[in-house]
């Protein structure tokens, strides 16, 4: 096919299957020379199949390729952890030479009678030198935090702060329910709070006013009218009463002190 779809115009090099496997090889690989050019529109269209399965295929390999050598999430964590301390020592050392040089340049300027100036020079440029390799430590630690943090994970953050904040907004819509209904029920109580000496009033009138005819009807019995005693006459004879002097006399009067309401003996009766 390859042979036919190239073989148009008769030419020699076209003649030649190798020539036609030559052509597929370099168009699959992305290459092109452009030494063997196909003719036919057959030809062209075979050339542009093999050129889009030649880069999906590189681009499949090259995907397989580098997930095979991408380190796992562990493994990026300890790689991190072991840059980290790695670059924590280059700092604590790049402190401390600073601290050193320091001390050795105010040694050498101010602790000594004569000043030596190719050593305080000397402990200068070691002093420059400590602190450009302190800032470079410092700068190689905020790269590493800000690689540390790839789109994988910021992906996986981002979307369980959204579930969070989901949740929260659940969560405050259920509480603001529950806020209401409290305050709808404090409502309903203060009004029955409100409405409650009224109540009572009431039932205490109430009470009163059915208390009242009881006793009237209890009451009315005993008053009864003349006309009931007209005609009624004594059957037995008047009681002959004495004087109020002669019923009372002072010996007939019981005597009374403070023994007898306690319930002790009399003095005079013992």
């Amino acid at each position: 096919m390859i042979l036919v779809s190239h073989s148009s115009h008769h030419e020699t090099q076209h003649a030649n299957i190798l020539n036609s496997m030559w052509m597929i090889a370099i168009t699959f690989l992305s290459i092109g020379y452009g030494d063997i050019v196909p003719n036919t529109y057959c030809g062209r269209g075979i050339a542009i199949f093999v050129g889009l399965m030649g880069a999906g295929c590189t681009a499949l390999v090259v995907a397989v390729i580098a997930r095979k050598l991408e380190l796992s999430r562990a493994e990026k964590h300890v790689h991190y952890f072991m840059m980290d301390t790695q670059l924590t020592k280059r700092l604590k050392n790049a402190a401390a030479n600073v601290l050193r040089e320091t001390w050795l340049i105010y040694r050498y300027t101010k602790l000594v009678k004569k000043v030596n100036v190719s050593k305080v020079r000397t402990h200068q440029r070691k002093f420059l030198q400590a602190i450009h390799s302190l800032r470079r430590v410092k700068m190689d630690q905020r790269k590493l935090t800000e690689n540390q943090s790839t789109l994988v994970d910021m992906a996986k953050t981002q979307s369980n702060i959204q579930e969070l904040v989901i949740e929260m907004h659940g969560n405050q819509s259920t509480m603001e329910k529950r806020v209401n209904k409290i305050e709808e029920k404090l409502a309903q109580l203060q009004l029955n709070l409100d409405s409650l000496p009224e109540l009572i009033a009431k039932s205490v009138t109430s009470a009163a006013a059915a208390s009242r005819p009881e006793k009237t009807e209890m009451r009315m019995p005993l008053a009864r009218p003349l006309s009931d005693f007209t005609g009624l006459r004594r059957t037995t004879n008047p009681r002959q009463r004495r004087p109020f002097q002669q019923q009372f006399s002072l010996r007939e009067m019981p005597i009374y002190d403070r023994h007898s309401l306690t319930g002790q003996p009399n003095r005079e009766e013992v």
